[in-house]
């Protein structure tokens, strides 16, 4: 209850402060931007007041108010005596800095003859120019914006011209037109010394909002200037200034806008809030602190306080858990006397009734497994049948009956193999011996129609495996694959050592396809057990009860005809750790 209100009042103090930051910021800017109109101005007006000396000088009005000179010598004259005027002034007196001072005079056609005086000219050779059409009679200047400083691509200026009449003849209505070539580095700098960020962009804009002037070049098409869509900025036009706050390029920018009316120009900064935010950024990491130490300590005080109430909750839910993967854990006590005292009593008092009931339910299943496997073994006296099968042996040979004799054998080597003392595991070569031993007995029982053969490497014969895997699935093989009265039927057993474990595959040409292979392997994944299925059933249960479920059995249908039984197995030499 008490982390709402805190925040509430952290949030609130938050934004009230955060407003007053921005809106502190953007006064600065706009302080800047007026500095930025008031250098410009300054700027513009020194190159008037340099024209207007220009135009006012007597020189200049001689020449303007005469006649042409009658010869070569006095046309070179006149325009040696206007350029070197004109070159008395093109240096500004306060910066230092250059600005080319060009004239275009009127009934001066003879000029075009003498292009080595570079800043003097006819009027005739601009008459036909966009820029010299567009000059307005009543106006003390006009700004033409960009003008590229001759074949050059990187060189611009931004040109200043003046219509200049001839004040000692009033019959002149124009005399000629004065031009000033002005560096659009000297802007440049004036703009960027004003940035209000490093990363800031500051711009020069004419009035159709096409950028004359960038701290950061912007180049089109080899011009300078590019028109760029500030519509999509929303510069406002009800005031001199305006700022907000836009993505540009997907980066959060205060885009500001000061207009100069007496030049009907406008200057624009794209400031990344970033480098604005500072202070901000710095009051909201102290709020962010805040909240998180006052978060912890209502966090601490409310975990004090829920502890002594659920606390008992959790150490029942530990006993249960307990009692589900342990029930012989011993009773957890409970030493408070309260509601949970009773709960905990009458829960121990349950398991160890639970116990109980497991302990004599266990007591009589293993006695009766137990009495199964006396019971079976009682039914078979290993003695006794070897010793009968030994004697049907030698009566077999007595009567010269060779393949009762085989059969016998085989099957004398088949039961003492099966038995092996009682042993669950054996070797792989044991096992192979139990299956030949089948196998041979088989193939005499269907009138040598059974063919079989056996690829194992000896490497194999030394690894452990659970007994009567083999058998079983011979077995499968020769009573649901075959059609005993077409052909004969064919047995291979295939063994390989891969990656540490052992396969063993079964394959036979019988009547398996791929419809039973699905109904087998879907077999071998359920629990349903069918008179048809044990077998098999029990090699891969087996499998996986000593090995894990990592191996077991599968089968796959072979392309031709018949089923392939693969079985998996770890190659261990040893029980220890299965």
């Amino acid at each position: 209850m008490v982390l709402v209100p805190s925040t509430l009042i952290i949030i609130t103090l938050y934004n009230t402060s955060s407003s007053t930051i921005n809106n502190n910021m953007k006064n600065s800017i706009e302080r800047n931007m007026t500095m930025m109109e008031l250098n410009l101005t300054k700027s513009v007006e020194e190159i008037d007041n340099t024209t207007t000396s220009i135009y006012l000088n007597p020189d200049l009005q001689d020449v303007l108010s005469s006649s042409t000179p009658p010869d070569d010598y006095g046309l070179i004259d006149e325009m040696t005596r206007l350029n070197s005027l004109l070159g008395n002034y093109s240096t500004n007196e306060r910066t230092g800095k250059k600005f080319q001072l060009k004239l275009y005079l009127m009934d001066r056609s003879e000029y075009s003859r003498f292009s080595f005086i570079g800043n003097v000219f006819t009027i005739e050779s601009i008459q036909n120019e966009d820029w010299f059409q567009s000059i307005p009679y009543k106006e003390k200047y006009k700004v033409l914006g960009l003008y590229r400083n001759g074949d050059s691509k990187d060189s611009y200026s931004i040109r200043f011209v003046k219509r200049i009449y001839g004040l000692d003849d009033p019959s002149l209505s124009f005399a000629g037109v004065l031009t000033a070539d002005v560096s659009i580095n000297d802007f440049n700098e004036t703009l960027v010394t004003m940035k209000p960020s490093s990363n800031s962009s500051v711009y020069l804009l004419n009035k159709n909002r096409e950028v004359m002037v960038g701290s950061n070049r912007i180049a089109e098409n080899d011009t300078f200037m590019r028109k760029m869509n500030l519509d999509s900025l929303a510069l406002g036009d009800g005031g001199n200034f305006t700022a907000s706050v836009l993505p540009i390029n997907g980066v959060s920018t205060l885009v500001a806008s000061k207009k100069i009316p007496e030049l009907d120009w406008e200057i624009v900064t794209l400031s990344p809030m970033s480098d604005l935010n500072g202070p901000l950024v710095s009051f909201r990491k102290v709020m962010v602190l805040v909240m998180l130490v006052s978060l912890l300590l209502t966090l601490l005080l409310s975990f004090l306080l829920s502890n002594s109430i659920t606390n008992p909750i959790r150490k029942f839910i530990k006993l249960i858990g307990k009692a589900e993967e342990d029930l012989y854990s011993v009773p957890m006590e409970y030493k408070r006397n309260d509601e949970f005292s009773y709960l905990f009593q009458r829960f121990n008092q349950m398991v160890q009734r639970t116990r109980n009931l497991i302990d004599k339910l266990y007591v009589s299943e293993v006695n009766k497994k137990k009495a199964e496997i006396e019971a079976l073994q009682a039914q078979i006296n290993p003695h006794f049948l070897y010793n009968t099968l030994d004697s049907i042996n030698w009566m077999a040979l007595k009567h010269q009956a060779g393949d009762i004799s085989q059969m016998v054998t085989s099957l004398s080597d088949f039961f003492r193999l099966s038995l092996n003392k009682g042993r669950s595991i054996i070797k792989l070569e044991d096992e192979l011996n139990q299956v030949i031993a089948y196998l041979t007995i088989q193939k005499i029982k269907m009138n040598q129609k059974l063919f079989y053969n056996i690829h194992v490497p000896a490497e194999v014969y030394p690894y452990l495996t659970v007994k009567l895997l083999l058998q079983p699935l011979v077995e499968n093989a020769i009573l649901h694959g075959f059609d005993q009265s077409n052909g004969r039927g064919e047995i291979h057993i295939q063994g390989s050592l891969e990656n540490g474990r052992i396969l063993i595959k079964v394959i036979d040409n019988g009547s398996g396809n791929h419809e039973i292979v699905a109904k087998i392997n879907d077999m071998l994944l359920t629990d349903n057990e069918t008179n048809t299925s044990f077998g098999i059933r029990n090699v891969n249960a087996r499998i996986k009860q000593w090995f894990g479920d990592d191996f077991g059995l599968s089968y796959q249908a072979n392309e031709e005809a018949g089923l392939t039984a693969t079985i998996c197995i770890p190659a261990t030499k040893t029980m220890e750790g299965m």
